[in-house]
């Protein structure tokens, strides 16, 4: 049973902060699911099992390393380059050797995991809240972020100076600020906490103020001048980071100079054909080319916050997401076999689920449905999306009202397989 009775509506202000959702559409769907709407309750049932996970899981604190990183903080996050590893031939390992794709394994420890686990429990226990009006799920999260955020003895420093860091160097680079790519859906997960006892107003203040101290940092610091200037994923990451933090602080203006990039970067990374060569050009091709893609089109949701129809923002004869979508399509799931190269399994089933949803939502094409089927199966109604993003009449994310008639396909659309 849900408890909707236990949550009070969303202010107005803080209605107006949800950054990849619809406020209204969401309360909708919470409507509809305490009424046994039979489209939800697969999704429904599968988050309730995640939340029962995440009410055990952490709380996360940078504080738990025992090195603390050059600048002899335990407070300020550290990770290492996922791609450099230790010169076997060398005593101290240096100089480190890059090998695109072949993660070394310590890179995966440390703050990153507890970042990732942070932002992954803290998203299903909010909108588990959301759907359920349950005030334990609301605390864990609540919990969560606190330890995480604003806790004086366990909080992370708002930068990401020494993200990513390769051996031998005394900082990171901005290729590191990609480590927060889910900060924004955080933000998204505190106001969906709201209405609850567990997470009060001062709490919420706190957190918009750490992301306010955080988003001067990606303006400002050497990082991320670098993260902006990338062409690649890393550019549309950084993006993505700047107009989500600006958007939850309340500065719409830095997130529309962000956003102003977003004609420019996908004409600068997908070719008229929908391929992405800069994602193409690595080793793991297939997995950064949905990364990216899922950037671009995290930043067309953003761009609806502020009225900006991002989504028909790229000529059908000039590439852009949709004919990216559309260039990947043929390989997702089981598929055809992937022409290039990619060094190990595919993975970002949460960013295939996304793009096949919210392309199904805003540009009416059933072939988009068809793909989600095909490639999730009889599963495919268990994921996340169908909470974040259902079916409404009339909603924000109705296609039949903000879409126009698609434009035919294209017979050479794809590379030969």
């Amino acid at each position: 049973m849900l408890l909707l009775g236990a949550t009070r509506a969303l202010a107005g202000s803080d209605a107006d902060r949800l950054l990849f959702s619809s406020h209204d559409v969401l309360v909708a769907a919470r409507e509809a699911a305490a009424a046994g709407d039979p489209a939800l309750a697969p999704a429904l049932a599968r988050l309730r099992e995640e939340c029962a996970d995440a009410m055990a899981a952490g709380p996360f604190t940078v504080t738990a390393k025992t090195t603390p990183p050059p600048g002899g903080d335990v407070h300020d996050y550290a990770s290492l380059a996922p791609y450099w590893w230790p010169d076997p031939d060398k005593p101290d390992g240096l100089p480190p050797l890059h090998r695109d794709g072949e993660v070394y394994p310590p890179s995966r420890q440390g703050d990153v995991a507890r970042l990732e686990s942070l932002s992954e429990n803290v998203c299903a226990l909010a909108l588990g809240y959301w759907y359920t009006g349950d005030e334990a799920m609301a605390g864990r999260a609540s919990l969560l972020l606190r330890t995480f955020f604003l806790d004086p003895a366990t909080a992370m420093r708002p930068h990401l100076r020494f993200a990513q860091m390769t051996p031998g160097k005394a900082q990171g680079s901005g290729f590191g600020i990609i480590d927060a790519r889910r900060l924004p859906e955080v933000c998204d997960a505190a106001t969906l906490l709201s209405g609850s006892r567990a997470w009060s107003e001062a709490d919420m203040a706190g957190l918009r103020a750490w992301v306010a101290a955080y988003l001067d940092w990606l303006l400002e610091s050497p990082q991320g001048r670098q993260a902006r200037e990338a062409r690649n994923n890393h550019g549309s990451w950084y993006d993505v980071q700047v107009a989500g933090c600006a958007l939850f602080c309340g500065r719409p203006q830095q997130a529309r100079e962000a956003l102003a990039r977003f004609p420019e970067r996908a004409a600068a990374q997908i070719a008229p054909d929908g391929a992405q060569p800069l994602e193409l050009a690595r080793t793991r091709s297939l997995s950064y080319s949905l990364s990216n893609l899922e950037a671009l089109f995290r930043l067309m949701l953003l761009g609806d916050r502020l009225g900006l129809d991002l989504w028909h923002a790229a000529a059908t004869d000039k590439g852009g997401p949709r004919r990216a979508l559309e260039f990947l399509m043929p390989y997702l799931g089981q598929g055809a076999p992937w022409p290039y190269e990619q060094i190990t399994p595919v993975g970002h089933a949460q960013g295939q689920a996304l793009l096949l949803r919210l392309a199904a939502l805003h540009y009416g094409d059933p072939a988009y449905g068809a793909a989600f089927d095909r490639v999730f199966g009889k599963k495919g109604a268990k994921r996340r999306v169908w909470l974040l993003y259902p079916a409404q009449p009339g909603g924000r994310f109705e296609a039949a009202a903000v879409s126009p008639t698609p434009p035919p396909r294209q017979p050479d659309l794809w590379p030969p397989g």
